[in-house]
């Protein structure tokens, strides 16, 4: 009973979105990069191997809507799944620039083909109760749990494990029943907002996450009143969670342009702030704010906010794409 009422609660969806991110965040864009650095690649060598993730990740981004010969969508979330944890134990092994090009090529593939899968048919895994609500949750515990300090403050290795683990969770969760039903349930239109627009705006929310998290990343000084300690990771990982919350709940109420709005408001407060070091504490609350405000939307509105309202319909854009 227990068990029945679990999956039609749709926390499958939840579950997957935070798997997703913790891959992300966690992995592909820090142990990894560690486990380069411990392995002597570098210069030239990692921008080969960097370009090679993208490479793979935009390859397959774009070939996922056109594949036939997967018609399941929990077939095709299993194999990206898999290869991203592939991936990740891999990382472990004495690699050199050829091998580390070829893996990170497989990072970029296997989180192509699970995003993408992942944001068409979110609906398939959410259910049509409050899909908006599980997805902020499952982006603000995805933060959440990359913000915890056992696990930010672990060696590569150990993060490298826990992402590759956190896959197999993710691909047991595809094996079981969906809590989708034969009909979707429509979220209330949000107001008219064009297509291109809207990327746009994600583009430019993108760039500015990357601004600043350059900025704090390549300035100790910064790094230490936002990220070291306990309570900044802890403060970090609940600013991540509520905010994520807070964007699911205004996405509810079409508020997609009010949620991109805050998002820029509150990157765009925090690159200013950075500009001062006095000012790093206040810069370290803004930041997370706007991340999970733009990364809730950016989840949700392929398949919950997009004009494109059914499967079908979602990728025949894609393919026009």
């Amino acid at each position: 009973m227990l068990r029945g009422k679990w999956l039609h609660s749709g926390w499958q969806g939840a579950s997957l979105v935070a798997i997703t991110y913790v891959y992300f965040l966690i992995f592909a864009q820090f142990a990894f990069l560690q486990r380069l650095a411990s392995l002597g690649v570098a210069g030239t060598h990692l921008t080969a191997v960097m370009a090679a993730m993208a490479a793979g990740g935009i390859l397959f981004s774009l070939l996922t809507p056109r594949v036939d010969f997967w018609p399941s969508p929990n077939l095709r979330l299993r194999v990206g799944l898999c290869a991203s944890g592939v991936a990740a134990f891999f990382s472990l092994l004495p690699l050199g620039s050829v091998a580390s090009m070829g893996l990170s090529f497989l990072i970029g593939a296997g989180l192509g083909l699970l995003t993408v899968t992942l944001v068409t048919h979110l609906r398939q895994w959410t259910g049509n109760r409050n899909p908006l609500m599980l997805v902020g949750l499952g982006t603000g515990a995805g933060y959440l749990i990359c913000n915890l300090p056992a696990i930010f403050t672990a060696s590569a290795e150990a993060q490298a494990i826990v992402a590759g683990l956190l896959c197999v969770a993710g691909t047991c969760i595809t094996l079981c029943p969906t809590p989708a039903t034969s009909q979707e349930e429509k979220i209330p239109p949000q107001r008219a907002f064009p297509f291109v627009r809207v990327l746009a705006c994600f583009a430019a929310l993108v760039w500015l996450d990357s601004a600043a998290f350059f900025i704090i990343q390549n300035t100790p000084g910064l790094k230490a009143g936002t990220w070291q300690g306990s309570i900044h990771l802890w403060t970090n990982g609940m600013l991540h969670l509520l905010a994520a919350l807070a964007g699911a709940w205004l996405l509810s109420r079409r508020r997609l342009s009010l949620v991109l709005f805050a998002s820029f408001f509150a990157l765009g407060i925090a690159c200013l702030l950075l500009l001062d070091p006095h000012r790093v504490a206040l810069a370290s609350v803004f930041y997370p704010i706007g991340v999970s405000l733009y990364s809730v939307a950016l989840v949700a509105y392929p398949a919950l906010l997009s004009s494109a309202t059914s499967t079908a319909e979602r990728k025949k854009r894609q393919r026009a794409g």
